[in-house]
């Protein structure tokens, strides 16, 4: 997880003093995320309680302060807090512990990830349950109120996404077109990553493709849901698959991706000089990269990289989209 990205997420804690009390809980457990990368500058200090270090549960207990919301110091401690939560249903905003006796404590971020002060050689890191972390999972505590509004919004509008965010109008635009859905409960989840089969029914329905027929890839039969749309684009040129004959429709896609299906479907142009840092005229899709950068489809981030290999977030593929449409 990139922190330029992520600043730009920050939502400000000011906004829930003016939304109505039946969205505000709703809102919390996204405040408290993005609490937590509000500060992932801090290192990690054993013992640490302050942006001059955390160490887990400091870390934890300062973010939820933040949100207005009393935890007590240890991680231990902090476990017995709240309402336990099964893993299935794990939102952002919960506490997610490790080890037995518990030893480790990070804030659930969604999509199988977590923030958490864990490393003494790093500051706040983002981390996967899986493997070591899976391993040691011990359960997680809900201490707040991160459910959903039973409040049903107007197509365009999420719980977890104000009008002010930086890609609300990207979004709002998609999914009044049917280009771009939604979750149960009127959520986005707009950190979420875009995976590969999602990409391409959104381009598919973006572009008004023909739905495709059989299967070009080893790994999309023809029950797969977005079988079509994957073909679809494939039939077009849009999309390609890996030497081995697969797709891989779950698999996350990367901006490099991106930048290369954008290219081909929208038949964008290259020209002018490498505005990022870290991208090599060898790199495969140099010129694709280019391309969304002469078209005023991306600008990089803050620190003059494109970042080829970062799984684009929801958010990020809803406005390369709008702006290329």
């Amino acid at each position: 997880m990139k922190k330029a990205l992520m600043s730009l997420l920050a939502f400000s804690m000011v906004f829930l003093l003016f939304v109505p009390n039946s969205f505000a809980g709703s809102r919390i457990g996204n405040q408290i995320v993005d609490l937590a990368f509000k500060y992932d500058y801090a290192p990690y200090v054993w013992g640490g309680t302050s942006t001059s270090g955390f160490d887990c549960s400091g870390y934890t207990q300062y973010v939820y302060d933040k949100a207005g919301i009393d935890l007590p110091r240890t991680s231990r401690s902090q476990y017995g807090e709240g309402d336990y939560v099964s893993r299935s249903n794990l939102q952002p905003g919960d506490l997610v512990f490790f080890g037995n006796p518990v030893w480790h404590v990070g804030i659930y971020i969604g999509n199988n990830k977590m923030i958490s002060a864990e490393n003494p050689s790093d500051d706040i890191t983002v981390a996967s349950l899986t493997g070591y972390w899976d391993r040691n999972y011990r359960g997680a505590k809900r201490v707040a109120d991160v459910g959903v509004s039973s409040s049903s919004l107007p197509t365009g509008s999420y719980h977890d996404l104000d009008s002010d965010h930086w890609s609300a109008d990207a979004v709002s635009s998609l999914s009044k077109q049917g280009i771009i859905d939604g979750y149960d409960g009127d959520l986005f989840k707009p950190k979420n990553d875009v995976t590969r089969a999602e990409a391409a029914k959104m381009l598919a329905d973006a572009l008004d493709l023909d739905n495709g027929s059989g299967s070009s890839f080893n790994d999309v039969s023809s029950s797969h849901w977005a079988s079509d749309y994957i073909e679809a684009a494939a039939d077009e040129g849009y999309l390609s698959g890996y030497e081995d004959g697969s797709f891989k429709p779950s698999q996350s896609i990367t901006r490099a991706e991106i930048a290369s299906i954008f290219a081909r479907a929208f038949d964008l142009n290259s020209y002018g000089s490498n505005p990022f840092s870290d991208v090599s005229s060898s790199h495969w899709a140099y010129d694709d990269i280019k391309a969304l950068n002469a078209n005023d489809i991306t600008e990089g981030y803050e620190d003059g990289t494109f970042r080829v290999n970062n799984e684009a977030t929801r958010s990020e593929f809803a406005v390369f989209l709008y702006r290329a449409l």
